[in-house]
């Protein structure tokens, strides 16, 4: 089987999950390049992979016009650029043949969605979607138990994401997808467009036709602040000892996502002190700022229901800031459930006990499966190994995230937001 050789476009945390299969399996695949903007990422990812300094460009123009002379330089692309830079990046690569492992969401709206569709297929390339959490045994280990007709035909799915406190903080409340107009995501767009995926892919002999959805930013707001709140927690706030959202609970006791929240300081995270980190949380680190009084515009709950064509049905629920974090699941057929969290690696089958009118009961624990340091419960290492399959013309697995299947779960997001938005139904069209 031939090395893949592949370009890194956005050499940041997620494009070092999926390489990371480069170091420890460079038969199979080979990072040739590297394309970003900041020249330290570029030096980064050189060092790493060794990758010359003359294969590290700052843009995808300056990649393409190296082409034009010295030819093609790989097999494939890896784009874990930053949402708002998808498709300025994905398009001229898909118009110049390139295959790609697309970093999820692929954008933001239905228009751009369907034009990069539309130039993969009309170029010949193969393109996927970084919905990993497919690849993950545990919904991995739920799919097949679906396809093997145990639990009869789907009626309903019920999915939910708590985003937990220090996550939704990092990220979501203080974060760099803290709102549209930065990142040009929408919160059910960056965080659950894996959950929608999931729903779609679980239950694809059908397709999704209706989506209405409700939700707002309703409780992380300025005036439910805590009485006498502050602007910065370590600074001018007398709830810094006691508020959930307290930046010295979060930041300086547990340093929870330092990768994360530590971006602002011109150093490795791992080598800046804990007086750098304090001092930055007391005058310039968004991260120090109130939770209820940062310039966030990003939803704190949302609820999402799903028609879909042969009748079953979905729902979806999003909360931020939720003590416990985790991800639910409950599946329900004509002939019996599953119901697991994926956090635990363990989920239930139940199918109904003729002679006693009840119930019997399965558990399934997948967590020897996966390596503890897998970022999404096993996914990121399955997702590279399809894609490097794929490239390669090998027969790809159940989970396979190709653009013409992924692109079911976007289409919901994108309705589901439209009704928050407009109090309506909104149908599902997509031409074939």
């Amino acid at each position: 089987m031939k090395q893949v050789k592949v370009i890194i476009v956005g050499n940041g945390e997620r494009a070092n999950c999926y390489c990371k299969y480069a170091l420890t399996n460079p038969q199979d695949l080979k990072v040739v390049a590297i394309v970003d903007p900041d020249i330290e990422k570029r030096k980064e990812g050189s060092v790493k992979y060794g990758v010359p300094e003359s294969m590290t460009f700052a843009s995808v123009d300056d990649l393409l016009s190296y082409e034009k002379e010295h030819g093609r330089l790989a097999d494939g692309v890896i784009n874990a650029t930053m949402d708002e830079w998808h498709y300025r990046t994905a398009m001229p690569l898909l118009r110049a043949g390139y295959n790609m492992l697309l970093e999820k969401p692929v954008v933001n709206n239905e228009k751009e969605l369907l034009e990069i569709k539309k130039t993969a297929e009309e170029n010949g390339c193969l393109l996927m979607v970084c919905h990993v959490l497919r690849y993950t045994p545990f919904y991995l280990a739920i799919k097949k138990v679906v396809e093997s007709g145990e639990i009869g035909e789907i009626m309903h799915i019920e999915t939910c994401e708590n985003v937990g406190i220090a996550h939704a903080s990092n990220s979501y409340i203080r974060g760099k997808w803290n709102s549209t107009e930065k990142c040009g995501s929408s919160m059910l767009l960056a965080k659950c467009c894996h959950d929608l995926d999931l729903i779609c892919w679980l239950n694809n002999k059908t397709s999704p036709s209706r989506v209405s959805s409700f939700g707002g930013r309703n409780f992380l707001v300025a005036e439910k602040a805590p009485r006498g709140a502050g602007t910065r927690c370590l600074n001018d706030c007398p709830h810094v000892d006691t508020c959930q959202y307290s930046a010295k609970s979060i930041y300086v006791l547990n340093d929870k996502y330092p990768y994360y929240s530590w971006t602002c300081i011109d150093n490795d995270y791992e080598s800046i002190s804990r007086e750098q980190k304090t001092e930055s949380l007391k005058t310039y680190n968004p991260h120090g700022e109130c939770a209820y009084k940062v310039n966030s515009d990003l939803v704190d709950h949302q609820a999402v229901m799903i028609h879909f064509e042969n009748g079953s049905t979905a729902t979806h629920s999003m909360i931020q800031g939720a003590v416990r974090p985790c991800r639910l699941i409950r599946i329900m057929g004509t002939k019996g459930e599953i119901q697991g969290m994926i956090e635990s690696c363990k989920f239930c089958v139940r199918t109904y006990d003729f002679f006693n009118a009840d119930y019997l009961e399965k558990e399934f624990d997948v967590s020897g499966l996966f390596e503890k340091d897998d970022h999404h419960a096993g996914g990121d290492d399955g997702i590279i190994k399809d894609f490097v399959n794929m490239v390669r013309g090998g027969e790809v697995s159940i989970s396979c995230t190709k653009i013409d299947d992924s692109i079911y779960g976007h289409l919901c997001v994108f309705m589901a937001d439209k009704s928050m938005q407009s109090g309506k139904t909104e149908e599902i069209i997509l031409k074939k």
